[in-house]
């Protein structure tokens, strides 16, 4: 009976290892879809409000809940309290959000883009920087979500089959 029970656990440890290795993946298609959300409305902001970027971030404090939002409004915060470019705290900001993510260096490498351009060039570069960084988040999504598909199922199979072997080295 005990060793049923041990078995049974070792099945069910090792697929749910496989199903939180699946969960990163889509972790990831999840933050990215939520930074090019902020970016969207970050864009629309600057467009067509006009609205400075100290003043968009002011008015963002709602949205905390989102990591993409929380960067923009701790970034904004940061502006305010310091005199310094925006071209440092953008990055140290988002490394320290999205730390403990499954983004990967090329992710990051996207979300840390914004900070090289972000109140630091006129009106029409902003939008050719904003089209690029869209064009390469909906890539990144997408190669988020095709790995997600390929690996995710894969993960979740390969989970449980490590428990079963566990299991038949058991018996």
């Amino acid at each position: 009976m005990v060793k049923a029970v041990i078995i049974v656990g070792f099945v069910a440890a090792c697929g749910f290892m496989g199903n939180l290795k699946a969960g990163e993946l889509k972790e990831r298609i999840a933050l990215l879809e939520d930074f090019r959300m902020m970016i969207l409305y970050l864009k629309g902001k600057i467009n067509y409000f006009r609205e400075p970027l100290t003043n968009i971030t002011e008015k963002n404090k709602k949205t905390d809940h989102s990591k993409a939002f929380s960067l923009l409004s701790e970034t904004g915060a940061a502006l305010g309290e310091k005199n310094d470019d925006i071209g440092r705290i953008w990055p140290q900001k988002a490394t320290t959000i999205y730390k403990s993510t499954s983004l990967t260096a090329e992710d990051m490498e996207i979300i840390k883009y914004p900070g090289c351009f972000l109140g630091q060039t006129d009106w029409q570069n902003q939008q050719t920087n904003f089209d690029y960084l869209e064009q390469r988040l909906c890539e990144q999504i997408t190669q988020a979500g095709q790995i997600y598909t390929a690996k995710g199922p894969l993960y979740r199979k390969i989970g449980f089959f490590a428990g079963g072997l566990i299991a038949i080295v058991f018996l």
